[in-house]
């Protein structure tokens, strides 16, 4: 709002006006106008949750569209229109249009016309599982995803992990395998971030929909250790390494074509919630963790909704970042490549003793070595399910 200012001939009366102009004028950034506030923000925020933990467990879906209803116009100021809910927990992009290319989602050609999973119609509509994620596109065209990250005093461990390894010059390694994270924004007490939207996950890749081969299987796998050793090195451990937190660019679907892929998807590391960060001066046996993971959205009294190794149920410390090899490898503890010397080197990620268990470079190291001796076309089978009763462990939370 421009100010006009009547001159008057007394110089206190200048001064005073000259005071307000340039307090102002700081303020807005060096606009000669007070900043613009959204109309009824103390309100709006009362209608939002005021703990993490809330927000993950809002009520029922018509609550969770309605928390994230009333911040459609904050979205709308930072450029962000959000996909538009259409039944349970299903949304659907803006018009029902497709997206341009990010270099994060891509589709195969075979798929490129289909309806079904792994299509450009895919990539149309998202299923969200935790009330805490939103898809939007940007003014240019682009679909991201929004993730609540803090709330008044959760989640800032999150934010500082997720500002060392995906917001910093680190995220330019080509070892670092976290995903992105493009921009930060801030609503009162509330940051939310923006991250890139994928086209898969990894927790698709073996008995699902996708025509993946044991070659395309093992190279996500790969990644994903060589994702997680990187944090690592970094006294980063994620403690939620399962699958299902690992995303992809593609399936490859070699089986599709009986041809080994050319191009090979990126996998990406996303979830830090959970993770925990130690000082670069403590030494490693120092850097251990206590009972299951908890944080962020994960409220301890609510238990830990995963299987967990032997150590996280001792109440003794234990080495999480031994916990994120087994995370990753129980979650494929069904799959089989009928490659004896690989299926050995995956038995390894999941041994109950943790002083014999792997960490994720030396899992790395021995797994590529294997899978690199063998000629890809060697790999171009179909993987077997394993049907055993995965071993069970306690998910109650730890008391001591």
């Amino acid at each position: 709002m421009p100010f006009s200012v009547k001159v008057t001939t007394t110089v206190a009366s200048t001064a005073i006006v000259l005071s307000t102009v340039i307090y102002y004028c700081v303020l807005s950034g060096g606009r000669s106008s007070p900043p613009s506030q959204p109309k009824d923000s103390s309100s709006l925020r009362q209608k939002l949750p005021v703990k993490l933990s809330d927000w993950r467990n809002p009520g029922d879906v018509p609550e969770c569209e309605a928390i994230w209803e009333s911040l459609d116009q904050v979205l709308r100021n930072h450029g962000l229109e959000q996909w538009a809910h259409t039944e349970i927990q299903f949304l659907k992009s803006p018009q029902n249009s497709y997206p341009l290319a990010t270099g994060f989602a891509y589709v195969i050609p075979s798929r490129m016309l289909d309806s079904g999973p792994g299509t450009a119609k895919k990539l149309t509509w998202f299923q969200y599982i935790n009330p805490v994620l939103r898809m939007a596109r940007t003014k240019d065209g682009h679909d991201v995803a929004i993730r609540v990250i803090t709330v008044n005093k959760d989640g800032h461990e999150q934010l500082n992990i997720l500002r060392k390894v995906a917001a910093s010059p680190s995220s330019l390694l080509s070892n670092n395998h976290t995903l992105p994270m493009l921009r930060v924004f801030e609503y009162e007490d509330i940051t939310f971030g923006i991250f890139p939207r994928t086209a898969g996950c990894m927790e698709e890749a073996f008995d699902s929909w996708p025509k993946n081969s044991v070659g395309d299987v093992l190279n996500m796998i790969l990644q994903a250790l060589e994702g997680l050793a990187f944090i690592h090195d970094l006294g980063i451990a994620h403690r939620d390494a399962d699958k299902s937190n690992f995303l992809v660019q593609w399936h490859p679907e070699s089986l599709r074509t009986m041809t080994v892929a050319i191009s090979r998807p990126r996998v990406y590391l996303i979830d830090f919630e959970v993770a925990v960060e130690f000082p670069s001066e403590l030494p490693i046996e120092a850097r251990v963790s206590i009972g299951p993971p908890s944080g962020g959205t994960i409220n301890i009294a609510d238990g830990w909704g995963r299987a967990v190794p032997p150590e996280v149920d001792s109440g003794m410390p234990y080495s999480p970042f031994k916990l994120d090899v087994w995370q990753l490898g129980y979650s494929f503890i069904t799959f089989r490549s009928t490659v004896p010397a690989i299926d050995e080197v995956l038995a390894e990620l999941v041994l109950d003793d943790p002083v014999a268990r792997p960490n994720a470079s030396e899992a790395l190291t021995k797994l590529g070595k294997v899978v690199n001796g063998i000629p890809p076309e060697a790999l171009l089978i179909e993987p077997v399910k394993f049907d055993i009763e995965p071993k069970q462990y306690s998910t109650e939370p730890h008391n001591a």
